[in-house]
């Protein structure tokens, strides 16, 4: 007798993958941020510029990509780490276009000034950096993110689902006892 995956039955698989991984997006952004910081990077795009375009991608993007992620059937661990990591490449060229967009550089500007040839070889170019710096390593860590998603806090939150629908419960029950106990008290001053 096989037994349902009750993580399949998650209602709202997009919502719970989108506000995960803009949360990671908002911690991986300032700790990238601190470390190029300490590397003695020059920082062309402002912490708040980043994590603002950093959490509208992971959002978009973690709700694109939820519901696979969270309803994949089991064995889930390869097919859920690939969803992960694709979905951080497909995210990296609209981030990189953000990031072109929103920066404080000779790059952006002549990303916006120069000859649409030239601006697509600043867009490749910057895409092809993005990819070899930090790409492929925050697809990996996505991955694995995606994988703790879907087999631990998933079953986390239907656990805790499943608790305060048992404690509602048992207060209702207690609360109808608590009732029938006690009389009425009247405090004279």
């Amino acid at each position: 007798m096989s037994q349902e995956d009750q993580a399949l039955t998650l209602s709202n698989p997009r919502l719970l993958s989108a506000v995960y991984f803009l949360l990671l997006s908002v911690i991986l952004t300032c700790i990238i941020d601190v470390l190029f910081y300490f590397l003695g990077a020059e920082q062309f795009l402002p912490l708040f510029k980043a994590i603002v375009l950093a959490v509208i991608i992971a959002a978009c993007f973690g709700a694109l990509f939820g519901e696979k992620i969270v309803h994949s059937p089991k064995p889930y661990g390869h097919r859920v780490f690939l969803w992960g990591f694709l979905m951080v490449i497909a995210a990296l060229p609209f981030y990189d276009l953000g990031y072109l967009l929103l920066a404080n550089d000779g790059t952006s500007q002549s990303f916006w000034h120069g000859k649409p040839q030239e601006s697509l070889q600043i867009y490749l170019f910057v895409l092809a950096y993005s990819f070899i710096i930090a790409g492929f390593w925050l697809a990996i860590a996505a991955g694995l993110a995606a994988m703790y998603l879907r087999g631990r806090l998933v079953y986390d939150i239907l656990r805790s689902k499943y608790r305060r629908h048992i404690k509602s419960a048992e207060m209702g029950t207690l609360d109808q006892n608590h009732r029938k106990r006690h009389h009425r008290v009247r405090i004279i001053h």
